[in-house]
């Protein structure tokens, strides 16, 4: 079932759907450092309503010059792939199950190719406020002294010493990075006109 509205008015309601919904997830992250599972499925319940009512064109997506649906396969391949990018971060315990969750429901909202691209300035976001956060507490050393104990392992130099739970020096509210990710990613597609990666 699909609406009679045109893709630019489509494009700015998901938009501001999905920036509500990231704004509540932030609140609640920030608060009590967890993402509720209900605003979880509404996100990810959201991002398929958005693509399965929305108009169809040969667009890329919602985050495209020329916007239109996916349609309910390309939402759940966003889900899918939002999802599976994020699980290496939980099984490093690097991020919260909420967070691999609420990833998935962004997926949703943009899209396999759009969710690779957008997780890729997520990691640049996430990593730099963390830098900028280390820097300001004066903990720069110890996450260095971390990242180090991380690599460790992968550079053959001995087995896994570093444990998240008790070497981390400060637990960012990961969806922090998530809106600035999506900000910049936004920003690089308005200047630029094209995604990173084209699939």
């Amino acid at each position: 079932m699909m609406f009679d509205v045109s893709p630019a008015a489509w494009q700015i309601g998901a938009l501001l759907t999905l920036a509500m919904l990231l704004g509540a997830a932030l609140i609640a992250d920030l608060r009590q450092r967890r993402i509720p599972n209900r605003l979880v499925l509404l996100v990810l319940g959201a991002g398929c309503l958005v693509h399965v009512v929305g108009p169809v064109n040969d667009a890329a997506g919602l985050f495209s010059y020329w916007p239109g649906s996916l349609g309910a396969q390309g939402a759940l391949l966003g889900a899918l792939s939002g999802l599976a990018l994020f699980l290496p971060l939980y099984a490093l315990r690097a991020t919260g199950a909420g967070d691999v969750k609420l990833m998935a429901g962004i997926g949703s909202f943009a899209g396999p190719v759009d969710t690779l691209n957008l997780t890729l300035f997520i990691f640049a976001m996430g990593g730099l406020l963390a830098l900028l956060r280390m820097l300001w507490t004066g903990t720069l050393r110890r996450g260095l002294g971390n990242v180090m104990l991380m690599l460790l392992p992968m550079m053959g130099g001995g087995p896994g010493l570093f444990d998240p739970a008790t070497h981390s020096v400060d637990r960012m509210p990961y969806v922090l990075a998530m809106v600035t990710g999506l900000l910049a990613y936004g920003a690089w597609i308005v200047a630029s006109g094209a995604p990173l990666i084209r699939l």
